[in-house]
């Protein structure tokens, strides 16, 4: 099973025993229950669970799991992180993708150079950029159409276009 972190419990909210999380994904409609999740971070193990709604925006989402019912069982949570089952995922539309898929697929030019592996997405608002990694080097990757050309996941690849400034080292 594959599960994806979507965030960090960080205090009880209520007495239902729901819980604040610190989201590490955007847009909480990405995220929303019913969806098998687990809780980790302890040495007993991963728990798992139900998470059966997902509220807020922004910085915060308030969480309700099916078997946590009062704030004591909340405050067990506290300091842990959510886990989702990634099959739960609803599908996305062509050409859409999960960070989950876009983190760890190895970055080639058009002329098959590889340049590393995406390690991080920054969500800018206006269009992500990908954090490519090749040991100490970094490339800062605009996902917008000019540059990225294609993405295979079953390749486990992004192929992108080099633009005019896009490498420090590397003339148009």
């Amino acid at each position: 099973m594959d599960w994806v972190p979507v965030g960090d419990i960080t205090k009880t909210h209520g007495l239902k025993g729901e819980v604040k999380l610190k989201p590490s994904v955007t847009g909480p409609n990405r995220v929303q229950g019913p969806h098998r999740a687990r809780i980790v971070g302890d040495d007993a193990g991963p728990a798992e669970t139900i998470l059966e709604k997902v509220r807020g925006q922004g910085g915060r989402w308030i969480v309700k799991f099916k078997d946590c019912k009062t704030v004591e069982q909340a405050q067990t949570l506290v300091g842990k992180t959510l886990e989702i089952f990634t099959e739960d995922f609803p599908p996305l539309p062509d050409g859409e993708y999960y960070w989950f898929q876009i983190e760890g697929l190895q970055v080639f030019d058009e002329e098959g150079r590889c340049y590393g592996t995406i390690t991080e997405i920054i969500f800018t608002g206006s269009n992500d950029v990908y954090v490519v990694q090749d040991g100490d080097k970094e490339l800062l990757l605009p996902m917008i159409d000019s540059v990225v050309k294609s993405i295979d996941l079953k390749e486990n690849k992004l192929i992108f276009h080099i633009i005019e400034g896009l490498l420090e080292d590397h003339p148009v």
